[in-house]
């Protein structure tokens, strides 16, 4: 990407931040943990997208183990890092839509588990001993420590964005942190990234985690398909190495809304106060 590779160090950490260039083309990832195995895939196996900016989102991660975790990816090295306020990411504001029947003690089921809330841009550079073949030259990772549903509309809707991949992968809504569970095609991930105002669904969907092939082949999410399946998706070591699916959008079907499971609800007035998009109780 050719942004990318033309930013300096201190464009970097002092120039504009390229939020139109960074969501044209990206991944998001929430309750991504530290995991890394979307961003090697994207870089080889499915280059085809293009996909070189990557926007990670947990809740229970944490800015320092972060910063422990940064320069962990194979063949790149960090360049230049920079802290991010809410205002670098949502320009234009933000007024958050609370999804019908969504209850609020269980969205703030696990509040004792929220980190401070932060975001962290990071740009990392392929090292001179690995070539084209290994990767693009340049990929960008944007960190932001939130709530994944509210982040996506906070990032995605406000900006008039579609990420071109969604990730969900092992997000712990059974024995993890996760207060609501991402795959259910009534769920309110799902309720979030359909009803996008640029009506764009992502054209890709990666699905899977701890587990075997057959835990993850059916994402139950109108118009996608398996394109193709990740064995092994993690360290070969553990115990239990994962699987992936990747399902790809076949078809734009235009909702009936009269045939919604539920209609969005109405806006919050003023937008939330309470940093990286994990909205207190008391601003509904």
């Amino acid at each position: 990407m050719i942004y990318l590779n033309n930013l300096t160090v201190s464009d970097i950490e002092q120039g504009p931040f390229p939020l139109k260039d960074i969501l044209a083309n990206s991944l998001y990832y929430p309750a991504c943990d530290n995991d890394g195995g979307v961003v090697k895939d994207c870089n080889t196996l499915n280059r085809v997208l293009g996909i070189e900016n990557f926007i990670y989102c947990d809740y229970a991660f944490g800015e320092e183990r972060l910063n422990e975790a940064l320069d962990s990816f194979h063949g790149y090295t960090v360049i230049a890092t920079r802290s991010l306020n809410p205002n670098d990411l949502t320009p234009n504001g933000w007024r958050m839509k609370m999804p019908p029947r969504l209850d609020l003690r269980e969205y703030s089921r696990y509040k004792d588990a929220y980190e401070k809330p932060f975001a962290k841009w990071v740009v990392y550079e392929r090292v001179p001993e690995k070539g084209d073949d290994f990767g693009p030259n340049r990929f960008s990772l944007v960190y932001i420590g939130g709530e994944g549903i509210a982040t996506y509309q906070a990032i995605y809707w406000s900006n008039k964005a579609t990420p071109t991949a969604l990730a969900i992968i092992q997000p712990g809504h059974g024995f993890g942190l996760n207060w609501t569970n991402f795959t259910q095609p009534d769920g309110f991930l799902y309720w979030v990234v359909a009803n996008n105002p640029t009506k764009q669904m992502p054209k890709h969907i990666y699905l899977g985690g701890i587990g075997g092939e057959q835990s993850y082949d059916n994402l139950n999410w109108e118009g996608y398909k398996k394109l193709r399946g990740i064995s092994n998706y993690y360290d070969r070591s553990m115990r239990n190495s994962g699987y992936v699916y990747v399902y790809e959008k076949i078809s734009v079907t235009k909702q009936d809304p009269r045939k919604l499971l539920f209609k969005p609800g109405p806006g919050i007035n003023p937008p939330p106060k309470s940093g990286f998009f994990m909205p207190r109780l008391g601003d509904f």
